[in-house]
């Protein structure tokens, strides 16, 4: 019966095969190959030597409900190799007692400065709050739940080198890999979207989000920007504020950050939920105009990785279903072996692209998470799609992300849409 169903595949001709796997033709190979080429043209990052400058650098940390993250964030930034000229923190509305936690850092000197609120007010008015106060020329955020790679203080700052460059990315990876099933996923996906996908987008200069749980800013230019916006998503607004103003924003392969991700699928649908429906907003309300050629800001730099997410995200996650009920509705049940083949082939170039990845991440090691790309393969490319387009789809009806529970209510009144 297999056997079968395989021998009526490879006899299809061109236009049949095309359009029995045109979603993956359209809407998948193009992306691998990028990655291919791309990887292909970089070469392996080497270690630098740390630079030394007269830059003051300040670290700001907000959270809310963070007493037990903060110590060890704390602790990592007092071992770096360059350390920094000033840590804030910033505990934002938080009722577990990190207040205290707080005021215990700056009593023993870990800190130099320390601000806590009653009333919640989102970790942007937090981090805009502490960006008045700072007294550094590049200003580093690091999510409190995070903790630093010796060096990356060190690395994160070398780009800003160059005038041009108004924010860096960190490279954030998994410190939770393994577990459970759920963080494992996420680990391969972290490493292939970030440490490859993110040296692949800067050889374009298409680096079009600086990591909210890391990454660094000259202050000149977020104070130029108007700095964070008090909403979700407030780091790809920054980027894409910071873009439209002319600086360049740059990823740090060698900076690395390790946050823990979710391990249960419930919170990790949650989050993403959250991500996908703050990228529709921002990038197809709040900055749509980076895609209508007749608006005075239009640039084609910049329309270019909205087109991009606009096709291979929005319209590929909408066609998916679309794609798999005309298959079946078409060729019943032999709609199996076709899909069945199609993974198989993503299969294939998902362990090319991780291997990519861990080559073009030599600072980290990662062959230990190789045999569950197979099971990523499914997860990312099926399930999480579906996850994806239920965000969308929730994002264009209801303005979901307008409600979200990561800002205060009183937060969202005050938004401009």
């Amino acid at each position: 019966m297999i056997g079968e169903a395989f021998d009526y595949l490879f006899s299809q001709s061109y236009s049949s095969f095309a359009a029995l796997f045109a979603c993956v033709i359209i809407f998948e190979l193009p992306r691998y190959f990028s990655t291919f080429a791309s990887a292909a043209l970089f070469e392996r990052p080497v270690p630098q030597r740390r630079l030394d400058d007269d830059w003051k650098v300040t670290v700001v940390i907000a959270g809310h409900n963070e007493a037990t993250s903060i110590p060890r964030c704390v602790a990592s930034l007092n071992e770096q190799s360059r350390l920094p000229d000033e840590i804030i923190v910033f505990s934002d509305g938080s009722v577990d007692g990190t207040e205290k936690i707080v005021k215990d850092l700056l009593t023993a000197g870990q800190i130099d400065q320390a601000f806590w609120t009653e009333l919640r007010g989102g970790k942007s008015a937090g981090f805009n709050t502490c960006c008045v106060m700072a007294t550094g020329d590049i200003i580093v955020n690091i999510d409190c739940d995070c903790s630093l790679d010796r060096d990356a203080i060190a690395n994160i700052i070398r780009p800003f080198s160059e005038r041009q460059v108004g924010g860096v990315s960190g490279n954030i990876q998994v410190r939770n890999r393994f577990a459970g099933f759920v963080a494992t996923m996420q680990a391969i996906e972290y490493l292939i979207s970030i440490s490859l996908g993110k040296q692949a987008a800067q050889m374009i200069d298409q680096v079009t989000c600086a990591s909210g749980g890391f990454s660094a800013f000259r202050k000149s230019a977020y104070d130029g920007v108007g700095g964070s916006d008090a909403g979700g998503g407030e780091d790809l607004d920054l980027t894409l504020r910071l873009r439209a103003a002319g600086w360049k924003i740059r990823f740090q392969a060698d900076s690395i950050c390790y946050t823990d991700v979710p391990d249960r699928l419930q919170a990790l649908i949650n989050q993403r939920f959250r991500w996908e429906r703050d990228a529709v907003s921002h990038r197809f309300r709040r900055h749509r105009h980076l895609l209508n050629p007749f608006d005075e800001r239009f640039d084609l730099a910049e329309a270019a990785h909205q087109f991009e997410f606009l096709i291979f995200n929005v319209v590929g996650a909408v066609l998916l279903p679309i794609y798999t009920i005309w298959l079946f509705s078409t060729y019943g049940w032999f709609a199996l072996t076709v899909l069945v083949a199609i993974q198989l082939a993503l299969v294939a170039l998902d362990v090319m692209t991780f291997l990519l990845a861990a080559h073009a991440t030599p600072y980290m090691s990662v062959r230990s998470l190789l045999p569950y790309v197979f099971g990523y393969s499914l997860f990312n490319g099926f399930f999480m799609r579906f996850v994806r387009l239920a965000a969308y789809l929730q994002e264009w009806i209801f303005q979901a992300s307008y409600h979200d529970a990561y800002v205060p209510e009183k937060v969202h009144k005050m938004r401009a849409r």
